[in-house]
């Protein structure tokens, strides 16, 4: 799938060096079982690059506005190459100065935002990132509200072990993404109760619901406290949008903005995130078959047992499509 990806994205006008960024990603994620994030997005980014929406081969402005701190106009450029672009940038800066942040507006789609902090903790790093989008991506309605006024604006971090993987966690201030209920909507699955309400405000576990006009609203995570994932999802706004100078509200604003903050830890850091690790994961479990993970365990298991990567119908039936019309053959297919 990433060869075909690859070609697929290259014949719609993607530099070889961005369409392999993008699919990497994209397959690992799918890989994850984060089928939000993976090869479900390749039909929906060769149709932002038809009417672009994404410019594939876009160059980023980056300031450097502070000694510690990088602005970067993504100028639509593809997320995943973007998000790179920022992780390159703050990487000798934080090394040098301890701390760096770098605010990064117009973005394409980012896909899974853990792969950012992920990167940097490779580094040696402590990393977080946050992400929001435009109106347009409005999909969560605030705690107490009916209608989508903010995105599901996650945030993710992670940090380096000793001796180990990154700790990685990544989750969405709202109830679930976007592309989970879209994931779930394709496979023909329901929504888990809480995820959603419909345009009257009443719960529903039809992820349709989502895409209807008027469209029903995202939940706040937390359901009867969602008042503390609208205010993460506050938190986000402020460290991404009002942080690039944009305004939440602007009809005009287009792309996602993301912001990313890389901390140089000391040199004992690693044993001491050891310790915290093996202390979590040595806690007696409520369920003897179900110990307890840190962040980023579950992923990275399924990862490394992925022998196929799950693709929906409607995502199977757009890419048979776009491959019969380049002449190209897809891989072969086996049912879920």
């Amino acid at each position: 799938m990433v060869a075909l990806g690859c070609r697929l994205l290259e014949r719609a006008g993607v530099p070889s060096g961005h369409a392999l960024i993008v699919m990497d990603h994209l397959a690992d994620a799918s890989a994850m079982g984060l089928h939000s994030h993976g090869l479900m997005r390749i039909p929906q980014y060769l149709q932002e690059v038809a009417t672009r929406a994404i410019d594939p081969a876009a160059v980023p402005d980056v300031r450097q506005v502070s000694p510690s701190r990088i602005a970067v106009d993504a100028r639509n450029g593809f997320g995943q190459v973007i998000g790179m672009a920022l992780v390159d940038a703050v990487i000798p800066v934080a090394r040098e100065l301890g701390m760096a942040i770098a605010a990064g507006r117009h973005l394409g789609h980012t896909g899974r935002v853990g792969a950012y902090p992920e990167a940097l903790a490779r580094a040696g790093l402590i990393g977080i990132a946050a992400c929001s989008g435009p109106p347009s991506g409005h999909w969560v309605a605030p705690f107490g509200g009916r209608e989508g006024h903010i995105s599901t604006n996650p945030i993710a971090f992670a940090w380096p072990a000793r001796g180990a993987e990154p700790v990685v966690a990544d989750f969405s201030t709202a109830a679930t993404a976007e592309g989970v209920v879209r994931s779930l909507r394709n496979r023909g699955l329901p929504t888990p109760d809480g995820f959603l309400r419909d345009a009257d405000g009443l719960p529903t576990m039809d992820p349709g619901a989502l895409y209807e006009t008027p469209r029903g609203a995202i939940q706040a995570f937390g359901g009867p406290l969602g008042y503390r994932g609208t205010a993460l999802a506050l938190l986000v706004e402020v460290l991404t949008t009002l942080l690039s100078d944009e305004s939440v509200d602007d009809p005009t604003r287009v792309g996602t903005d993301m912001t990313l903050i890389a901390i140089q830890p000391s040199d004992g850091f690693g044993e001491l995130a050891a310790r915290l690790s093996e202390h979590i994961r040595s806690t007696l479990p409520i369920d003897p078959m179900r110990p307890v993970l840190m962040p980023g365990d579950r992923e990275r298991a399924a990862a490394s047992g992925a022998t196929r990567l799950l693709v929906d119908a409607p995502t199977w039936a757009a890419l048979a499509a776009v491959a019969a019309d380049a002449g190209l053959t897809l891989p072969e297919a086996h049912p879920a």
